[in-house]
């Protein structure tokens, strides 16, 4: 006796599905956060899923929300970008924080790296591929010791 399979509903076409990752844009300019989030969003794989315009308000939705990559920038009034991503990465090392700023500081790459940040892009380069070269290529300390094992 053949089984019906006429109730079989098939879920894969075998095409990879695209991780899509789910960003919060932090900085104090509400224009930058509206760019930003207009370049992240022609690309299907960032859902924009909150905002803050400061480091402690970045903390808070982090908390909050748990993205799986920030964009924030390093100069903010209260709390620089620096030190809102030492505190997001001591309590979540497996968030992706994509740093930025007006300037192109050389300092700021290798200062991103050093906090565990994947990296640094100026303000006037973000863009979909920018981002994805920095979060793509950056395995959190947490999969870098899984895949090691």
């Amino acid at each position: 006796m053949t089984p019906d399979r006429s109730n079989i509903i098939q879920f894969s076409t075998g095409e990879a599905i695209p991780l899509r990752h789910s960003v919060l844009l932090v900085d104090d300019q509400e224009t930058f956060r509206d760019i930003a989030r207009d370049q992240l969003a022609t690309d299907d794989s960032f859902l924009i899923i909150g905002e803050a315009a400061d480091g402690t308000g970045a903390i808070e939705m982090t908390e909050k929300l748990h993205p799986s990559v920030i964009v924030m920038d390093i100069q903010m009034p209260d709390m620089s970008g620096i030190e809102a991503a030492r505190k997001i990465l001591s309590e979540d090392p497996s968030v992706r924080i994509v740093l930025t700023s007006m300037g192109d500081d050389m300092e700021y790459g290798p200062l991103a790296r050093e906090i565990g940040a994947c990296g640094f892009i100026p303000k006037r380069e973000l863009s979909p591929v920018t981002v994805h070269k920095l979060i793509d290529d950056h395995l959190p300390p947490a999969d870098s010791a899984r895949m090691a094992a």
